[in-house]
């Protein structure tokens, strides 16, 4: 199977990367010590092969309890993967429009119902493994599955970056905090090794007993480093088994649903872990669009970049973990549980804290990018990306906010505005266009709100709740 290799997830990541280096600058990170996350939705038509990329978002952003609006206007969580995932669902309306309009499109109308044609498939790229469940795991089994082995026989004068593997592949040896970024805070992997390599660099000074007495220290700590595992910012939901915070690898408990931390002010927003989860249950295309779609749109693949990665707790997040739910999950015929392929590319993206951290300069403070870039295969980004910044369009005055020129077009206010225009035109008929709510809309989704309902008392009964008033809103 193509998808399995790593050369058809380098395939996918040149593309996505190329894409996001043939937009401008606005959005991207600034200096040497800026950093972001790139996720992509690749659309793949299988009897030419043909690829393109049909949505991409980059960001690390999340917007606290205490600050989500009541008019739906502004973009509650930033990361990269949710944001790709958003701008996609705008492509796919764009397409079922086309469809409705009888121009060349994706989906096809069957007895007033909208199905995406066979052989379009989708792929799902993100540069780091999402935050989360899928963050937690050995440094040692990182270590080993890109052939890192501690042992060596070459004797005293032996380099550190020997012993923990390939200069290419090893990470930043000093850690470097960064505030307000959640999930990345400790995962560098050996960042506590400095000492240790110094250590190296000075054996040829010493005498055979010292050289052995350092060197065994110096194993000693590389080996304490990995016996630690990543660790991720996400906080454990209420209802789940918490973190017991002890030292090394029983810091934290995984398998369990985690929300983002945001700025001073915890979050609401579900970890990328558990929203990649429940896409492979629900699909991507959300509730709104469910309403005119006979079926869901599902992940075919998930391709992470080079990075700290575990194929393991890539497994248990995205579907392992709720195994034994899922077996006895009696879903809507239209929904099916789905399991991604998931693959690894060997290709890096240049913006990644990694990569930024390995180029910058001694001493330099290490900043996400508060920016967060949103663009689809669609007439709202022909001419250029968009910038958002704090769930906003970058550049919005005070005076502009609460008025479209302040809205991003993947927030819940302009998507449930489009999505309104379609139904429409489809001639789609609810109780009162002018009274509809957002709630009211999402509510019309009569399948999706009923496998949504079946997954949340099987799998994920602990999922956060947003307060009614932020769901409430006119739709126009």
């Amino acid at each position: 199977m193509e998808m399995c290799t790593e050369e058809f997830a380098n395939k996918i990541v040149q593309l996505c990367i190329s894409k996001y280096n043939s937009l401008k600058k606005t959005g991207k990170p600034k200096n040497e010590a800026e950093w972001t996350l790139l996720s992509c939705f690749v659309q793949e038509k299988q009897c030419s092969h043909k690829l393109k990329v049909v949505a991409l978002g980059t960001g690390s952003k999340c917007i606290g309890s205490h600050q989500l609006p009541s008019t739906g206007d502004v973009l509650h969580d930033s990361h990269a993967e949710v944001v790709a995932r958003r701008a996609f669902v705008l492509y796919l309306i764009t397409q079922v429009r086309k469809a409705t309009e009888g121009h060349n499109s994706i989906f096809e109308i069957k007895d007033g119902a909208y199905y995406l044609k066979s052989g379009i498939l989708f792929h799902f790229y993100t540069s780091h493994t999402p935050c989360g469940d899928a963050s937690i795991f050995l440094k040692q089994e990182w270590l080993e599955c890109v052939g890192n082995i501690l042992e060596t026989k070459e004797g005293p004068t032996t380099s550190l970056s020997s012993l923990i593997g390939d200069s290419d592949l090893e990470p930043p040896i000093k850690k470097r905090r960064c505030q307000g970024s959640s999930d990345f805070e400790d995962q560098i992997a050996l960042q506590d090794t400095k000492n240790a390599h110094v250590k190296f660099d000075n054996m040829r000074k010493m005498d055979d007993l010292e050289k052995e007495k350092n060197i065994t220290e110096c194993i000693d700590e590389v080996s304490e480093v990995l016996s630690d595992t990543f660790r991720t910012g996400a906080k454990c939901v209420a209802g789940e088994a918490p973190d017991p915070k002890l030292p090394g690898s029983k810091y934290h408990v995984t398998g369990v649903l985690r929300t983002k931390p945001g700025r001073g002010d915890p979050t609401l927003s579900l970890s990328c872990s558990d929203k990649i989860f429940r896409w492979t249950i629900l699909g991507v295309q959300g509730a709104l669009l469910m309403i005119l779609l006979k079926k869901p749109v599902y992940i075919t693949t998930i391709v992470i970049g080079q990075c700290p990665y575990s194929q393991e707790a890539m497994k248990r997040a995205i579907y392992g973990r709720f195994e034994d739910g899922l077996n006895n999950l009696n879903l809507p015929e239209e929904f099916s549980v789905q399991t991604p392929v998931l693959v690894q590319s060997s290709i890096d993206f240049a913006h990644s804290r990694i990569n930024i951290a390995k180029t910058s300069s001694e001493g330099s403070k290490l900043m996400p990018t508060p920016t967060s870039i949103i663009w689809s295969d669609t007439i709202v980004h022909k001419e250029s990306q968009e910038v958002a910044t704090n769930g906003r369009r970058l550049g919005c005055t005070k005076k502009n906010i609460g008025t479209p020129k302040s809205w991003v077009s993947i927030c819940r206010k302009a998507i449930s505005c489009v999505m309104l225009d379609l139904l429409k035109d489809t001639k789609w008929q609810p109780i009162d266009f002018n009274e509809l709510t957002y709630n009211d809309l999402k509510y019309y989704s009569k399948s999706y709100n009923q496998a949504w309902n079946i997954l949340k008392s099987k799998c994920l009964s602990n999922w956060t709740v947003k307060p009614k008033h932020v769901k409430d809103f006119k739709v126009k």
